[in-house]
């Protein structure tokens, strides 16, 4: 297993030391190879889950396990060396690269601050890499504002790769971006994985992007995982109603879908406020039918299916053939 997170909390203090739960003992394993997919509306907590892998974020509590060591263990200088193999790449590439700098300097930068390459050396790595993905050597000298929004996303993928990383971790990648520049740049990211043999770690609030190119998903509500297992499985048997109204927030070619079967959320998850018993999710679900749901926190259990887990008290019963 490449890398996995056991049990990770971070809990954010906000003025009148109100504490605030951003992600809470979160567990996710990812395999080497693969595209893990965290799906979640704003405020829910992925992009501080995203962050605290390479400590970029100091989590509270739990354990960042990679290949086989605990981050949370080691020194500043221990993790200098790790994050070259654990690289991000941010969801608005206009604001993540600095506009004074141009395409070669950018690219080449973190080669230059990890002592990897100079000169020469340097100069052919950065041009080589820029026509990984897809731009021309005899653009490396201009600035960002010259590009396009697909093309400078490209820059921040270049970036992130010129340190031939293992693991990638993908911030909204798609999300300021025009629809056909979107899937022209996620059919870049497929073919990069493919050459590259990358491990994706897919943060997004985007189930269609979470379909095309993941293979296991999970989905976080106010900083927990409520539903979590193999991406064929969450589209075809979602099983918490949260999934559903995301699911239903795909867009559909089908003109005999009806506007009555679809699940609708009232509020946003930044007007909820959960006072830590029962389900989170119970204030804002239009399935709450039993006294469980306002009372206990659901756990995350294994349905029929033993890869595939559910946080939701109405699941489990109606699978075991119980009465709710």
């Amino acid at each position: 297993m490449l890398l996995e997170l056991r049990n990770l909390t971070k809990v954010f203090v906000a003025r009148g030391r109100r504490q605030v739960r951003a992600v809470d003992d979160v567990s996710l394993a990812i395999p080497e190879g693969a595209t893990f997919g965290l799906v979640g509306e704003s405020g829910s907590g992925k992009s501080t889950l995203a962050r605290m892998i390479p400590r970029l974020i100091e989590p509270t509590s739990g354990e960042i396990v990679y290949q086989g060591q605990n981050l949370c263990h080691f020194s500043e200088k221990q993790m200098r060396a790790v994050r070259q193999e654990i690289q991000i790449v941010f969801q608005n590439p206009f604001s993540s690269l600095n506009p004074r700098m141009t395409v070669r300097q950018l690219v080449g930068e973190p080669l230059q601050i990890h002592r990897k390459a100079s000169g020469a050396s340097l100069d052919r790595q950065v041009l080589s890499m820029l026509e990984t993905v897809g731009l021309q050597p005899e653009q490396a000298n201009r600035l960002p504002h010259e590009f396009s929004g697909g093309q400078r996303q490209r820059i921040g993928i270049a970036r992130a790769l010129i340190l031939h990383p293992k693991l990638l971790i993908l911030d909204e990648p798609t999300s300021a971006l025009d629809v056909s520049v979107q899937a022209q740049v996620l059919n870049l990211l497929l073919d990069l994985q493919q050459r590259l043999g990358l491990t994706y770690l897919l943060i997004t609030h985007d189930l269609g992007v979470v379909h095309y190119l993941c293979d296991r998903a999970a989905l976080l509500y106010l900083g927990a995982v409520v539903e979590q297992g193999p991406i064929n499985w969450i589209f075809q048997r979602p099983s918490h109603p949260y999934t559903r109204a995301l699911l239903d927030d795909v867009p559909s070619v089908d003109p005999d879908q009806r506007m009555l079967e679809r699940v609708s959320l009232e509020a946003d998850s930044f007007s909820v406020h959960w006072g830590g018993t029962g389900c989170r999710f119970a204030p804002r679900c239009p399935a709450r039918q039993v006294a469980a749901c306002t009372t206990v926190e659901p756990p995350l259990g294994a349905l029929a299916e033993s890869e595939h887990r559910v946080a939701c008290h109405l699941a489990h019963p109606l699978l075991a053939g119980e009465s709710v």
